[in-house]
């Protein structure tokens, strides 16, 4: 078979800017906040910070060496990687599971972006002004027994996410992410100054960055462990096939840096664009998830015409970081589809949307008209869970954490020492040395215990 050209980035800023778009989502803007205030504040951020510099950037280098190495998909890079190096072919079962489990994220994430969609539209239009007590969470609550509504949403996120990826490198992501990354910066700090400007920003600060390390616990490395992994779109396809776009003179290593600092910069700064307000408005951080959806209208409903802009801007800027992330969960399986010319890329996009789409009805129909159905209830891990809980939990919980483990593994035994020497660009040096002592033992055995604790 004629090996096919991959399209390359633009540069390495457009890279950069797709690659933070894919790991910046709504784990950083809805989930970071609620989870450090839940865990100690200042302790969870410091053991987070940590966990992303000792395993995040070791193991995107991996991925994104993988993917630059070879110019293919997961699936044909594993391979390739596997058969240069004289390793086992059973690895390219890895590079299988780097396609298919984005599309298991997809089916309840396009969901949750349909929220961020529909309460857009109604903060922008007035729908949540003048929020009585308990007005909030009905409304919310009123979505999540909506069949049509959710279906609608999901279906409308699906569609933009198949149209961006369906156009390709240049026409589609491209263009998508030089708009809306800067945008999402752009409105991220503009929240942030309004709060610092007519909320608790001083009061913030404290929570954030100054530790109780009494409350340092192994459920809260556990917690920021995962939180980091996750927050940083690991194991989940999208680094390694963006990598395969990658120039070869751009270095890995600073890629790397540059995509978790600017990750964890989105986390921080959501944390100063939420806390500030949630302490003025003497709202408990500790709500939990409810904290965007039904705490938050509240308060912007408190402010007025000012409210009802930044209300507007905030759950745009939730559903920006939404479909950033939701096309680079669906590139994989397209760029593996369409290798070798198989598909086009319109056909490929249509046919692996309509996959996570049909999927997806049922997430969105979970809590609902199927919220009585609960798939492995013969399974004590998984008695309680409906068919969302389920999913959710097998493709974000389980084999993203699995894919990063065996990769780590993979990066570390299986790919040749010069070959990673020649693909990191960084020579023998220390900081070459530094990296695969990380990514061979501290890695592997940091994320077993992560993937342990989740699955046991």
């Amino acid at each position: 078979m004629q090996k096919v050209k991959h399209e390359q980035w633009a540069s390495g800023f457009t890279f950069l800017l797709a690659a933070v778009g894919s790991a910046v989502g709504l784990g950083n803007i809805w989930r970071f906040p609620y989870v450090v205030a839940e865990n100690g504040g200042g302790a969870f951020v410091l053991i987070y910070l940590a966990i992303v510099i000792v395993f995040g950037i070791p193991l995107l280098m991996s991925e994104l060496m993988i993917g630059r190495g070879t110019q293919k998909p997961p699936v044909a890079a594993i391979q390739q990687m596997a058969h240069q190096s004289k390793a086992s072919k059973l690895w390219n079962m890895l590079g299988w599971s780097y396609v298919i489990v984005p599309l298991g994220v997809l089916t309840f994430y396009s969901v949750v972006a349909g929220w961020t969609l529909d309460y857009a539209i109604a903060i922008g239009i007035g729908s949540l002004n003048n929020l009585q007590e308990g007005d909030s969470a009905k409304i919310f609550q009123e979505l999540q027994d909506s069949p049509l509504k959710l279906i609608f949403w999901m279906t409308l996120s699906a569609v933009i996410t198949i149209g961006i990826v369906a156009r390709g490198l240049k026409s589609g992501l491209e263009k998508t992410v030089t708009i809306l990354m800067p945008a999402l910066f752009v409105i991220l700090v503009l929240l942030m100054l309004y709060a610092s400007i007519t909320g608790e920003f001083i009061k913030s600060v404290a929570f954030m960055f100054d530790p109780d390390f009494s409350k340092i616990t192994p459920e809260l490395v556990l917690m920021a462990a995962g939180q980091a992994f996750f927050s940083l779109s690991l194991g989940a396809g999208s680094m390694m096939v963006y990598g395969s776009y990658l120039n070869r003179d751009i270095s890995i290593p600073k890629m790397a840096v540059g995509v978790a600092f600017s990750d964890t910069l989105v986390a921080l700064l959501s944390g100063f664009a939420i806390f500030p307000i949630v302490f003025a408005y003497g709202v408990e951080p500790t709500s939990g998830p409810g904290l965007v959806f039904v705490t938050l209208p509240i308060v912007f409903s408190d402010m007025g015409w000012i409210g009802q802009l930044f209300g507007f801007l905030f759950f745009l800027l939730l559903a920006f970081a939404a479909i950033t992330s939701t096309i680079s969960l669906l590139e994989p399986m397209v760029a593996q589809l369409s290798e070798g010319e198989k598909f086009s890329r319109a056909r490929a996009a249509i046919y692996a949307g309509a996959a996570f789409w049909f999927v997806g009805i049922f997430v969105a129909l979970s809590n609902n008209v199927l919220k009585d159905v609960h798939p492995l209830d013969f399974l004590p891990l998984f008695e309680g869970m409906n068919i969302e809980a389920v999913i959710n939990f097998l493709a974000a919980n389980v084999f993203m954490v699995l894919n990063g483990l065996l990769v780590s593994i993979f990066a570390g035994w299986a790919i040749k020492r010069s070959i990673t020497l020649e693909e990191l660009g960084m020579g023998d040096s220390m900081l070459f040395k530094i990296w695969f002592m990380l990514v061979r033992y501290v890695v592997p055995i940091g994320v077993a215990f992560i993937f342990y604790d989740v699955v046991l």
